[in-house]
């Protein structure tokens, strides 16, 4: 391969390939020039970890090839703000590729911030289908692809094995039916007098979303076929109906006041041994090793009202191509090398991600017990609808199940207000 010679425009990118830490390069997007390559600028927010990761991935695709040169850049950005790209969208100066929350594609493609990727993918006959099909799905908004599935991950339960032990329970035979679980939370809850020592479970703590009990009891919230949103479905009323029985049972006010005492990190009430359940993803495996590694532990599908069907949900990031991007076509080619089995395993294992390619998740986990929990159940995972108001409604099922649980209204006119504010904001779309 032929040496590159470089062009830098100003002396503080230096600083970059030097090695400065990222915040300190937030501000850089001078481009680098390579002799008889295109420069494709990739913003991220990567940092730790992550940044070792992406940087390899980007060195792994300048060395394969002669004609494109990938700068990473250090984009800084909050969860749900994003203003500096649609800023510099709007200015007619994006950077061709932004590492970017598959939850929000749906919203900034009803907004014409991104470049479809459907011309690419179907000049090319490319494989979306090596894909899984949710994390697909999650990127689709009016039958148009608007980006590349990078990472993904699922939620189970967590159960504390030698708490189970304890109260009798079989720690090799955790729950699969509403019913199995009710009573493991029962049995493993301590409540004198109104006092909480330790609870079975909160299950609207951690990852148990509406989404995620909705899903298990064989809900759902939008059909892709026809196009519309299922918000109040009947099983997701159910769903929200059972987390009132429990609230109910052990008192949400008592439940609430001593959640709200309990932390994160080292204070996880789970990992403090206080809660012996809950409903998580493998993003907290990590804590766990942490802050008691020799917490034994286990994983299983989120118990269902029949005791089969087990679903989950899942979130991920992906690649976008920003509206008036300069290389577009130069940004597919990077996006083609992200998405493939070598991108995907170098960013996988280096990162400690799950992928959006089976293959890569088998061989990456496939002697890890807890992990490859977490990847089975991948083929019937679910995605968000892919909504431009996807953050309303996930805010308002939020409210709805506050409400909920605390006496405010009925689970059946909770959803349907739900799902009557966000039908009126996708059709002021």
């Amino acid at each position: 391969m032929k040496a590159m010679k470089w062009s830098v425009v100003s002396v503080m990118v230096l600083a970059v390939l030097a090695g400065c830490s990222a915040e300190e390069s937030d501000a850089i997007e001078e481009t680098i020039t390579v002799e008889g390559r295109t420069t494709v600028t990739y913003w991220h927010n990567h940092t730790g970890r992550g940044l070792d990761a992406i940087r390899q991935v980007v060195a792994d695709f300048n060395a394969s090839q002669e004609e494109i040169f990938v700068q990473e850049i250090y984009s800084a950005s909050t969860e749900g703000d994003d203003q500096r790209l649609l800023t510099a969208i709007a200015g007619g100066n994006p950077p061709d590729l932004a590492h970017f929350d598959r939850f929000k594609v749906a919203q900034y493609a009803a907004e014409n911030s991104l470049e479809s990727l459907t011309p690419f993918i179907e000049e090319e006959q490319y494989d979306m289908g090596m894909y899984y099909d949710y994390a697909v799905d999650e990127t689709t908004y009016e039958e148009e692809i608007y980006a590349m599935p990078i990472t993904t991950d699922s939620r189970l339960l967590f159960y504390n094995k030698d708490r189970f032990t304890e109260v009798g329970l079989d720690p090799e035979d955790p729950p699969e039916t509403i019913e199995e679980l009710e009573d493991a939370i029962e049995r493993l809850s301590t409540i004198e007098d109104g006092r909480v020592t330790e609870l079975g479970m909160v299950p609207w703590t951690a990852q148990g979303w509406l989404y995620t009990w909705a899903w298990s009891f064989g809900g759902d919230f939008y059909d892709s076929e026809s196009n519309t949103l299922t918000i109040d479905h009947p099983q997701n009323v159910k769903a929200l109906e059972w987390l009132v029985s429990i609230a109910d049972e052990y008192d949400a006010a008592t439940v609430t006041s001593f959640d709200t005492a309990q932390g994160s990190n080292e204070m996880d009430p789970f990992i403090q041994g206080i809660y012996s359940m809950k409903v998580d993803g493998p993003f907290s495996i990590s804590t766990i090793q942490q802050y008691n590694p020799d917490m034994n532990y286990g994983v299983t599908p989120v118990p269902t009202p029949t005791g089969d069907n087990f679903a989950t949900w899942s979130g991920g990031t992906s690649l976008i191509i920003p509206k008036g991007a300069h290389n577009a076509e130069e940004a597919w080619e990077f996006m083609k090398y992200f998405g493939s089995y070598d991108g995907q395993m170098t960013y996988s294992e280096m990162n400690n991600q799950m992928s959006v390619l089976d293959q890569v998740n088998a061989d990456l986990y496939a002697d890890d017990p807890i992990m490859t929990e977490f990847i089975d159940i991948l083929p019937n995972s679910n995605a968000r609808p892919p909504i431009p108001s996807g953050q309303l409604l996930w805010n308002e099922l939020d409210r709805a199940v506050e409400y909920a649980i605390h006496g405010r209204g009925e689970p059946q006119e909770l959803l349907e207000r739900v799902a009557d504010r966000v039908e009126q904001a996708e059709a002021e779309e």
